[in-house]
C-alpha cells in the first residue's frame, strides 16, 4: 500500500512547491557556510568596497550570488524537473522524444537580470550609504543567507513551473 503511494505521480503545484523548499534549505546551507567560513576570522565586513577588490563585502557578495543562483540553480532546478517528469513521476508527463534547446539558457538569462539588476542598485544604495558602514561576520553570514533563500525559492517555482509547462 505504501509503494503505490509512493509511487503515483504528484501534481505541479506539490511538486513545484517541493523543489522550492529543497532548493531554499540547500541555498542556506551553502551560502551560510561559504560566507561564515570567508568572513569567521575577520572583525567587521564592510558593506561595499572599491571595485576589484577581492575582500568580502555585502555588495560584491550581493552580485555573485545573483550570477550563480541564477545560472546553476535555474539549470539544476531544470535538470531535475526534466528528469522527474520523463520519468512519470510528476504529471504531466514529458515525451522522451522533447528536447529543451535553449530553453534552459534563456531562463537562466531571464533570472540573471531579475537579480543582477536589484543587487547593483542595493550596492548603489550601499556605497551612498557610506563606506564607512559595516557588519559583524555572523550578521553579514545572516543577511547574505535570507537573500540566497529568498532568491533560490522564487527561481526555483520560475525555473519549475517554465520547465513543466513545455
Amino acid at each position: 500500500m505504501a509503494d503505490a503511494i509512493a509511487a503515483a505521480p504528484i501534481s505541479m503545484d506539490a511538486f513545484v512547491e517541493k523543489q522550492a523548499r529543497g532548493d531554499v534549505v540547500v541555498n542556506i546551507v551553502l551560502a551560510g557556510g561559504i560566507n561564515y567560513w570567508l568572513t569567521r576570522d575577520l572583525a567587521f565586513v564592510p558593506a561595499t568596497l572599491p571595485i576589484g577588490d577581492p575582500a568580502p563585502n555585502l555588495g560584491g557578495t550581493l552580485i555573485a550570488i545573483a550570477v550563480l543562483m541564477s545560472v546553476l540553480l535555474t539549470l539544476i532546478v531544470y535538470a531535475i524537473t526534466v528528469s522527474q517528469r520523463k520519468s512519470g513521476k510528476i504529471t504531466p508527463g514529458l515525451p522522451a522524444d522533447r528536447r529543451a534547446g535553449l530553453a534552459p539558457f534563456v531562463l537562466a538569462l531571464k533570472h540573471l537580470g531579475m537579480t543582477l539588476v536589484p543587487a547593483f542598485l542595493i550596492g548603489m544604495v550601499l556605497q551612498g550609504a557610506g563606506p564607512e558602514l559595516r557588519f559583524s561576520p555572523m550578521v553579514f553570514t545572516l543577511i547574505v543567507t535570507v537573500i540566497a533563500a529568498v532568491l533560490a525559492y522564487f527561481m526555483s517555482k520560475s525555473t519549475t513551473r517554465a520547465t513543466l509547462r513545455l
